[in-house]
């Protein structure tokens, strides 16, 4: 029997993702090994690519809907 998780935020919501960004910035500042730097960078670009995606989701949602008239 599998049993779903529940969490706070919703893992694939832009709440989510504004969060892992900011984590990854400021855990990018922090480290010191450029590898692990780099890994991190992956990550941060990433989510921040997902992030732009859902803004622009998001930015033509609340478009006005004046040109469909």
């Amino acid at each position: 029997m599998t049993e779903t998780k529940r969490y706070a935020v919703d893992p694939e919501s832009i709440e989510a993702y504004r969060i892992r960004v900011l984590f990854h910035c400021e855990e990018l500042q922090r480290e010191k090994n450029p590898s692990i730097r780099a890994t991190i960078a992956l990550y941060l670009a990433e989510a921040a690519t997902t992030l732009a995606r859902l803004e622009a989701e998001e930015a033509r949602k609340s478009e006005p809907t004046a040109h469909l008239a």
